[in-house]
């Protein structure tokens, strides 16, 4: 589930209420859009309802870690994958409590701001020691231990830090959310309390103007859209490092009308380098596709076709090995009007972590596939963002050149990934 936020209008000031995913905020008071800029961990606090002989100043913030995300193993003979949705204590501490449950989901939680004067508690526990325990919850932990792992790779994940307000009454260390009892301090509160930081400015989300960086008209995008699109100049743009910058885009026409626009990252292996894989003939013998190779394959560089947009691990991988194979199906694009689309929701960072686990799931004999992972080159050179056309065929979208399907459940599911 998403966390639910309540927050400010950048513009206005006016409480507005988003989605752990947003990132093109628009206020309903003012109707200004703002971009928040992306890059590090989000920081949110649990709403404290302390009692009124409790100084605010003397609250403790304690940090909880929350990860959720797809993550794929490639191990033994297997490639598994599994949705992980957790939030653990990042500080070593056995007197609090090890998660904060269903309760980052099940009430609104507030950007950390200047409001927030108590103290902070430093995070000790690494990101990738929380997920190792989050991964022990899974189906994944059940493989066979002797199985060697091979490659493993985190897609769609989304990293935030959680604070749960406490404070100290007689000795005893309360919840703030609830004022529930959690147990003794123990004598050295005082000097844990000493090691904690106040609230840093850095730390508040920042938000960019959504005019388009060309032409200044405004730009046009769904709340979770990591890509925005100016209709006026027909440019397509993603933040990086707090700036707008330009995508290669096209959008290959379709021959019906109404079709959606799906998006997807062609990311072109990138020439000149040694591998195993240069060609797309090479990649279908790699992996021992049930086609015949002719000579047009031979010529044809590589590209993978990866989807832009978040969905279940396994149909995840399932498109973007049949895409890859049928690519030379799909006509070239055009950087033209773009009609009614889906949003780009996943970066194509994200997307070229994918290539080895697309190789995995591609190949017919994994237990030959599977131990050259490690050693596999995969340099990703030029990288496009290709919007297929499909078209609605009830239960299912259909995309007319590569006869690949998509369900509509399926694209519901993962705008809540």
């Amino acid at each position: 589930m998403d966390l639910v936020i309540e927050q400010s209008c950048p513009s206005c000031g006016a409480p507005i209420v988003l989605h752990e995913t947003d990132r093109l905020i628009g206020c309903p008071y003012c109707e200004v859009k703002n971009y928040m800029i992306g890059g590090g961990q989000a920081r949110f606090a649990l709403p404290d309802k302390i009692p009124s002989h409790i100084a605010r100043e003397d609250l403790v913030y304690i940090p909880y870690l929350r990860f959720k995300g797809s993550i794929y193993y490639c191990q033994g003979q297997e490639v598994q994958h599994a949705v992980i949705d957790t939030t653990r204590l990042a500080i070593t501490a056995d007197r609090l409590p090890a998660s904060l449950g269903l309760r980052p989901q099940a009430m609104k939680v507030v950007p950390v701001n200047a409001d927030h004067v108590g103290h902070f508690v430093r995070q000790t526990v690494q990101p990738e020691m929380i997920c190792n325990q989050a991964i022990k919850l899974t189906t994944l932990f059940t493989l066979e231990q002797k199985q060697e792992l091979y490659h493993r790779a985190f897609i769609g994940e989304t990293l935030s830090r959680i604070y749960l307000p406490v404070y100290l009454q007689e000795g005893t260390l309360f919840d703030a959310v609830t004022n529930l009892e959690i147990g003794r301090a123990g004598s050295s509160w005082s000097a844990f309390v000493n090691q904690t930081i106040s609230f840093q400015q850095s730390w508040e989300p920042r938000f960019l103007s959504t005019l388009c960086p060309r032409c200044a008209a405004p730009m046009a995008g769904e709340t979770d859209a990591l890509a925005l699109h100016c209709p006026n100049c027909q440019s397509m743009w993603e933040e990086k490092d707090g700036q707008f910058i330009g995508i290669d885009w096209q959008s290959v026409r379709g021959g019906r009308e109404g079709e959606l626009a799906i998006p997807f990252w062609k990311i072109t292996i990138e020439d000149g380098q040694d591998g195993e894989l240069k060609s797309l003939a090479d990649f279908l013998r790699f992996t021992n596709q049930p086609v015949v190779v002719r000579g047009e394959d031979e010529n044809l560089q590589l590209s993978f076709w990866i989807p832009a947009f978040k969905l279940n691990p396994a149909l995840f991988l399932q498109i973007a090995h049949y895409l890859t194979v049928s690519q030379k199906r799909i006509p070239q694009g055009e950087s033209e009007i773009l009609g009614q689309a889906y949003p780009v929701n996943l970066s194509h960072q994200e997307a070229v972590q994918s290539l080895k686990c697309v190789v995995a799931a591609a190949a017919l004999s994994k237990k030959k596939v599977l131990p050259l992972l490690p050693s596999l080159k995969l340099p990703p050179g030029k990288i496009t963002l290709v919007y297929l056309p499909f078209h609605d065929m009830g239960h299912d979208l259909l995309q007319e050149h590569t006869s690949v399907a998509i369900t509509s459940a399926a694209l519901r599911f993962g705008r809540k990934l």
